[in-house]
């Protein structure tokens, strides 16, 4: 177990220890059509089943683990987390933290990003940076801003639009790429319902090519996919 995953196993540690009355754990579990990841599909245009755990401590410090099945590496991937959040007014907030991404089966995909953003309203602006990202593809820039609207019958409408770089694009499967979408929400009975319509600027011909045919796949182009999920 390397030096990064056992700080944010002692985080968790320390803060679930800090006094029952002083954090809070919550779980989070989700069902969809596919498993999207800064606009490219990961579980091959499949369906995909989430979930995951938080404890939160008073003060906005927090850690976290969550899973997801996918189509490649053993076909799980698991992300643990720890990070500090909270308010610099009513209505300006920020968060930062660092983030593993764990592939059990080829430790050359497994990687660690830190992140940040800050929000203000419905507006949220953020950027990760890894300094080793996916299949050992050198540093990585992710840079987003969201922004989400409140609609009639309890709706929401949320917006995305990033910008993903990566230093090896050869290594990693495809040239530095925009990615966007368009999610409509709505709760009902306590269950957290979304439908997502997502794609990137990214040709088949630039979407992770096929080693033996040169052919690209289908895996960065345009897709909806449905969703819903339930805080536990």
């Amino acid at each position: 177990m390397d030096n990064l995953k056992l700080a944010l196993l002692g985080s968790g540690l320390m803060l679930a220890s800090s006094g029952v009355y002083a954090v809070e754990i919550s779980g989070n579990v989700a069902l969809a059509s596919d498993y999207v990841y800064r606009g490219i599909s990961q579980t091959n245009e499949e369906a995909t089943i989430q979930g995951g755990f938080d404890v939160e401590g008073e003060s906005g410090l927090y850690v976290g683990v969550w899973a997801s099945n996918i189509a490649f590496d053993g076909s799980i991937e698991v992300d643990v987390y720890a990070g500090y959040g909270g308010e610099f007014s009513e209505d300006l907030g920020f968060d930062i933290g660092i983030l593993r991404y764990e592939y059990p089966d080829d430790v050359n995909s497994s990687f660690s990003e830190l992140y940040g953003s800050l929000s203000y309203k419905e507006l949220t602006v953020g950027v990760a940076y890894s300094s080793d990202f996916f299949l050992e593809s050198d540093t990585s820039t992710y840079v987003f801003v969201d922004y989400s609207f409140s609609l009639p019958n309890e709706f929401g409408l949320d917006l995305h639009y990033a910008e993903q770089s990566i230093d090896d694009n050869d290594i990693f499967g495809t040239p530095d790429y925009a990615e966007y979408s368009l999610s409509l929400t709505r709760t009902v009975a306590d269950i957290d319902l979304s439908l997502t319509w997502y794609d990137t600027d990214l040709s088949n011909d630039d979407c992770f090519l096929d080693s033996t045919t040169g052919i690209g796949t289908n895996l960065c182009e345009s897709r909806v996919v449905f969703g819903l999920s339930k805080s536990l």
